[in-house]
């Protein structure tokens, strides 16, 4: 008879969470500590969050870790509020002719009521001077700052050695870095219209110019001269992929945790850095991110300066142009139709923003192809800018690419061609022949001939264009992929299936290693490759392909942005081709 257990059931040991090392918390350290630190959010929603945004899976336990690790856990230790209460005691009780202090652990502030109550608990009297026993040096953990007349507070002299020195200038120094020019298409290449013919992706969107987000910015011309043709640093190491300016995120959400602290969540510099931020977020493709950094600006703007203030329509823009790139074209519009009207009452109608704003509204009207909507705005702006800048100004030839693609998405091929042979001929002779802003010009023109099916036309200018910016811009260089990406699609066009596949797979790799693997224009070089696969009857490779930029745009993108429905649509017509017609329904 076999023996019975005696005592209590044992309970089911709980398994072990897999080991989770450093770099493997890297690519979200700044995410983390932002929603964590900045936002004040609980760990269970930073944990939530992050595995929504990123899939990343880990243990509540392993998240109080990694962030203790890091020195940004909260909780603050007793030798640390001895410290403190050493400092603010003499301040009271000896230095009364000084201003109060405002103490900070790990870049967090320390609320009085906090150390009122650890005094409490650990009877201190307020009216003595506290001297711990044995007598210890400031933990460097420990920030504090005198508060100003103005009721802000500024860096104390009585920091310890080991305590980083947040400096007004040390913020400064990050808020005027030049702009640069990043993937296309992004943020920081509305300057011009960027002529994809990407299959598998909506239209890129030929945005105006912005209005100056940040004084003393470089110039469109300037900032390409200063573009550096190095590859970019952030690449895979390893098991560890960095993010596509994963550098400048960290940087600015550093600075952004920093200035939060000395400035409050509505001055100047902190709104600045939320702009700068936001604009990192969608070069990155990572637009639901930057959504919410700028909402938060807007709402700063909006508590700093007012409803009815310039810097305000600026983050409005920018938000306008965040919701366009979600596919959210009805918020969009909103947005840009607002801000326009608003610009226009105040600034007049030939003002340089209110045209910008003109040309926003214009893009919105496009992307939902309301053609003649953007047609009739798009001749206002070219027109208005030919008047005030001249024929040959940047801004003017940008709008006048904007148009001519309002007209070739029409199949109006001919006026589409005038209009960029013109462009280019001017950008070429102001510029000069291999300025980016000629070569984008030179793009434009060659996708109006593919789209006629002038496939050796297209051709000549697409290599033209390639090996140009090859030998100015860098191999790896976003601009560079993109003109690879196009000529790829007009090798495919002709059957040229070889070329179009070596192209193809080039562009891909390359864009996964600097871009990461669910940026924008990684996910439709994939597409292309796939679109390559699938004409030659490679069934396989094409929907494994096609699967997982699906995948990947679902989640990243939304179940109803057109990226994410073209890509369905693309799967379907792979599965509809084997005869796989019950699952392509799907």
């Amino acid at each position: 008879m076999p023996a019975i257990p005696m005592g209590p059931p044992t309970k089911p040991r709980k398994r072990k969470a897999p080991t989770l090392r450093a770099e493997a918390w890297e690519p979200y350290k700044a995410r983390i500590v932002e929603l964590h630190i900045a936002q004040g959010l609980p760990l269970r929603e930073v944990k939530e969050t992050i595995e929504k945004e990123f899939g990343f899976a880990a243990e509540l336990r392993q998240y109080r870790t990694r962030i203790s690790q890091w020195g940004r856990d909260k909780n603050i230790k007793p030798h640390e509020m001895e410290a403190i209460v050493r400092k603010r005691q003499r301040r009271k009780l000896i230095e009364d002719n000084k201003r109060e202090l405002v103490f900070t652990i790990r870049d967090n502030k320390v609320e009085s009521q906090k150390i009122d109550r650890w005094m409490k608990r650990n009877s201190v009297p307020e009216s003595l001077l506290y001297a711990p026993s044995p007598a210890a040096s400031t933990p460097s953990a420990v920030g504090c700052q005198t508060v100003s007349e103005r009721g802000s507070p500024v860096p104390s002299p009585t920091y310890s050695a080991q305590t980083p020195d947040f400096l007004p200038a040390g913020i400064m120094s990050a808020l005027q870095s030049p702009a640069t020019f990043s993937p296309s298409p992004s943020v920081s290449s509305i300057i011009r219209s960027q002529g994809s013919t990407f299959i598998g992706q909506s239209p890129a969107p030929a945005y105006q110019p912005l209005p100056s987000f940040f004084p003393g910015s470089l110039s469109a011309s300037k900032a390409f001269q200063n573009q550096s043709t190095s590859v970019d640093p952030y690449l895979a190491v390893e098991s560890v992929w960095y993010r596509y300016k994963q550098t400048d995120e960290e940087r600015l959400r550093e600075d952004l945790s920093t200035a939060e602290i000395l400035y409050g969540m509505s001055h100047a510099e902190t709104l600045s850095i939320l702009s700068k931020l936001g604009i990192i977020l969608m070069d990155q493709g990572r637009f639901r991110s930057a959504e919410e950094v700028i909402r938060r600006l807007v709402e700063g703007r909006r508590i700093t300066n007012g409803n009815d203030d310039v810097k305000t329509f600026d983050a409005m823009q920018l938000l306008g142009l965040v919701l366009g790139h979600q596919g959210l074209y009805a918020k969009a519009e909103k947005l840009h139709q607002r801000t326009f009207q608003s610009r226009r009452g105040i600034l007049g109608d030939e003002h340089p923003s209110t045209l910008a704003s003109m040309g926003n509204l214009a893009s919105t009207y496009r992307d939902q192809g309301r053609w003649k909507e953007a047609e009739e705005l798009e001749v206002q702006v070219m027109e208005t800018r030919k008047r005030v800048l001249g024929e040959e100004h940047p801004s003017t030839l940008a709008a006048t690419a904007d148009l001519a693609s309002t007209y070739r998405n029409q199949g109006r091929w001919e006026e589409a061609e005038e209009l960029q042979a013109k462009d280019l001929q001017t950008c070429s002779r102001v510029l000069g022949e291999e300025h980016p802003d000629t070569l984008t010009s030179m793009g434009n023109l060659a996708s109006t001939y593919s789209d006629q099916g002038r496939w050796k036309e297209a051709e000549e200018l697409e290599v033209q264009v390639m090996e140009t910016r090859k030998r100015v811009l860098g191999e790896e260089h976003p601009d560079t992929l993109t003109g690879m990406a196009n000529l790829a699609s007009t090798y495919r066009n002709q059957g040229r299936w070889k070329e179009a596949e070596e192209l193809g797979v080039q562009v891909m790799e390359t864009r996964k290693r600097l871009l990461g693997e669910e940026h924008p224009s990684t996910l439709a070089g994939m597409a292309n490759l796939a679109s390559t696969y699938r004409n030659q009857g490679r069934w396989k490779e094409a929907e494994e392909l096609e699967v997982q930029v699906m995948e990947t745009r679902k989640r990243v993108l939304g179940e109803e942005h057109p990226d994410t429905l073209a890509s369905m649509a693309n799967l379907a017509f792979t599965l509809n081709f084997q005869s796989r017609n019950e699952e392509a329904s799907y």
